[in-house]
């Protein structure tokens, strides 16, 4: 038997001719090279070989034979692209967002609103997530010092207008030295109203600022944003009419109920228009669900139409807003998210746009500073980066002191600093925002990636604002078309461009991310209020009964002199319950005389609506 030697050398050729043919020259003349790549197979046949695929196809089997290491990296790169957005349409969907337990828009009295068919509480479509409030249940906010304080001060401004103008004339302004004219509009609302009359937690900023160990320092010019609200709603500053506004910073429907409550709608203190601003610290303070937000504001409507009946009512739209607040209360020092950006020259000019829109003329064009953007420019950036190199500096310990000190600053120095520091924090925190496109129906992603280079890494987000507020808006203008007295004021075009397709751009220059307007957004929308005033105003003149007679007319000029008594002491002896008797016995009484308050219906409580899911 042969061995396996010999086997292997028996069946090896003796001659080199594959070999030969191997290293051959090819048909053409040309040595063959190395590597040849087959133009069928590279693209995977005839057809896809002229084809953009076929090319693609060739291209990246080439690069993947030339560059082994670097394709790896693509592809693994590719792979967890690819695994990343498996997790997040997976196991991250779109939550749906705005559902509605109910239609609120033929609600036509306060006797009939229940809380059975609330979808959900929280923005986040939950009920637990937030720190809502029953709508529905006038609650204030009495714990707190400043919030005590600027509720004095609505009523006071309140019994002001109503000593000389809802009963016997007896009390003149101390700070004029004359009787306030009577009230056509009162403002209502929260944070924007109480700074659009330049006050904040009940404190008049300028003078909080000029403010040194309790006592008032050395007068400094401080820009004033309560200016432009003085020349367009106060008559003995030249005004065209009289305009009172009753907010505070930090509350929501329910503390505004409140207050309607207690003394700051008395019976015989009857504005000709009620201007509601409401709903921004209710979704984006206590984040509550946009049904939520809806039943708060109608009921403050329903509360005003049930004691003012005659009264004219205007919903002013929720403003433009993309970010949620950071804290629940607020505090002296976010007062420097109401930019003050205007030039005496600008405040002026547009003071006179607004005369001119009141009074019919052609309404207000393009408004003074528009798009004037961050002037400061390199100084303001370079500022910030110092700033933000001397935070890093600090220790965690040293930040919370600060953070302390801040909340604690209500006035002078301190108040100063607060604000500063608070304003350089806004700033870098709006950079990324600035020159964003915000859509009306984005969609809603529970969880979003810590960063883009960690897209495994997920956090919990909170829903976007605007769409939410684009909704709240759209169910106001329904209720609002539903009813003859009420009337709807939308201000987004005033905020935001539309540029298309559902699509907004926020002027930077009138308003903060957050909602508030700078001192030239308050100019240019209370111009534009100024306009639908007139309108309001002249249209309740007209349907107004014409006296009879002469004598009629002599009976309505009879008006007793001013006695000259101090405020204080005056509104502290009269009870806003007691009512005078005339000489003839007779009970003076106004045209909104309160009804009898509605009867305490028991609402479900937040948990109900889940129980019924349940079952």
């Amino acid at each position: 038997m042969a061995s396996a030697k010999e086997v292997r050398s028996a069946s090896a050729p003796h001659d080199d001719s594959d070999l030969e043919d191997l290293i051959a020259k090819s048909p053409l003349g040309k040595p063959r090279s190395n590597v040849e790549i087959d133009s069928s197979a590279a693209g995977g046949g005839g057809f896809l070989s002229v084809t953009p695929l076929g090319f693609i196809a060739g291209s990246c089997r080439l690069f993947c034979y030339q560059c082994p290491c670097l394709s790896k990296c693509v592809l693994s790169l590719l792979a967890v692209g690819l695994f990343a957005l498996l997790l997040n349409t997976v196991f991250n969907p779109t939550a749906p967002t705005g559902i509605m337990g109910a239609d609120y828009s033929a609600l036509t009295s306060a006797f009939v609103f229940s809380l059975s068919k609330v979808h959900h509480w929280c923005i986040q479509g939950d009920n637990d997530s937030c720190k809502c409030e029953n709508p529905l249940e006038a609650t204030s906010r009495s714990e707190f010092k400043s919030w005590n304080a600027a509720h004095k001060s609505n009523v006071a401004d309140v019994n002001m207008y109503r000593a000389v103008y809802g009963s016997k004339p007896t009390l003149i302004d101390e700070a004029t030295g004359k009787a306030r004219p009577p009230i056509d509009v009162a403002f209502l609302g929260e944070s924007v109203v109480e700074a659009m009359d330049g006050r904040w937690l009940g404190k008049r900023v300028v003078k909080a600022l000029n403010t040194r160990d309790g006592r008032d320092g050395p007068e400094k010019k401080k820009p004033d944003i309560g200016k432009v609200f003085e020349r367009l709603f106060r008559r003995e500053k030249g005004a065209p009419v009289e305009g009172v506004a009753l907010g505070i910073a930090g509350d929501n429907t329910a503390n505004v109920l409140w207050r309607l409550q207690h003394d700051e709608m008395p019976y015989d203190f009857n504005p000709q228009v009620w201007w509601l601003v409401l709903g921004m610290n209710d979704l984006t303070r206590m984040q509550c669900s946009e049904e939520i937000v809806v039943l708060g504001i109608l009921r403050v409507v329903e509360e005003i139409r049930l004691r003012k009946p005659d009264a004219k009512i205007v919903i002013n739209s929720l403003l433009p807003m993309v970010n949620y607040q950071q804290n629940v209360h607020p505090r002296m020092a976010d007062f420097v998210d109401f930019k003050n950006n205007m030039e005496e020259g600008a405040r002026g000019a547009e003071v006179e746009k607004a005369m001119k829109n009141y009074f019919g003329s052609k309404g207000p064009g393009r408004p003074v500073g528009m798009h004037a953007g961050n002037q400061k420019g390199a100084k303001e950036r370079g500022s910030g980066r110092r700033a933000l190199r001397s935070r890093k500096k600090m220790s965690k310990k040293q930040r919370h002191g600060r953070h302390e000190k801040d909340d604690e600053a209500t006035e002078g120095e301190e108040l100063e600093e607060a604000m500063e520091r608070r304003k350089k924090i806004l700033e870098r925190t709006d950079k990324r925002i600035r020159d964003k496109v915000f859509r009306d129906d984005e969609k809603y992603h529970p969880k979003r990636p810590l960063s883009p280079f960690l897209p495994i890494i997920r956090k919990h987000v909170l829903p976007p604002v605007w769409p939410s507020v684009h909704l709240i808006n759209a169910k106001l203008k329904e209720f609002c078309s539903k009813h003859d007295s009420i009337t709807f004021f939308d201000a987004t075009p005033i905020f935001a461009s539309n540029e298309g397709g559902g699509r907004h751009h926020l002027h930077n220059e009138l308003i903060s991310p957050r909602g508030h307007p700078s001192e030239l957004g308050f100019a240019v929308w209370e111009g534009q209020i100024m306009g639908r005033l007139h309108r309001l105003i002249a249209e309740k003149a007209e349907k107004e009964p014409v006296p009879d007679s002469v004598d009629d007319l002599d009976e309505e000029e009879d008006h007793p002199e001013i006695e000259e008594l101090s405020p204080v002491s005056e509104a502290s002896e009269a009870s806003p319950d007691l009512v005078k008797d005339s000489g003839d016995g007779t009970e003076h009484v106004s045209d909104g005389k309160e009804s009898d308050p509605p009867p305490k219906v028991e609402q479900p409580s937040r948990d109900a609506p889940a129980t019924e899911k349940k079952r």
